[in-house]
């Protein structure tokens, strides 16, 4: 179950809302997102420009995937959440943070 703040979207519906990122290098904007593909999550992951993350995810995020978003303000609190997401959900496209024994970043 994902908490409400996250919206869920299509692939290309995050092509629509977020073309505007396409030519832009420094955004003060952060986000998590999650991959969902046939109702498993496969991959937690954060960005600054979601629109060319998602095009880079071609074999993650198919058409039929489900990307659930949210943005932050704070990239520290993003690094945080995705570290939090992984290790909880454990999909199967992160190795990151999953590992018993692995050293705490934070």
């Amino acid at each position: 179950m994902l908490p409400g703040e996250f919206i869920k979207y299509s692939r290309e519906e995050v092509f629509k809302k977020y073309k505007q990122l396409r030519y832009t290098k420094n955004n003060n904007s952060f986000f998590l997102y999650l991959i969902y593909t046939a109702g498993t999550c496969v991959y937690v992951g954060e960005t600054s420009n979601i629109f060319w993350r998602v095009t880079k995810h071609k074999a993650k995020c198919t058409a039929g995937s489900v990307i659930y978003l949210r943005e932050y303000p704070e990239k520290e609190t993003v690094l945080r959440l995705e570290k939090h997401y992984i290790r909880m959900l454990k999909p199967k496209f992160n190795s990151r943070y999953c590992q018993a024994n692995q050293l705490e970043l934070f």
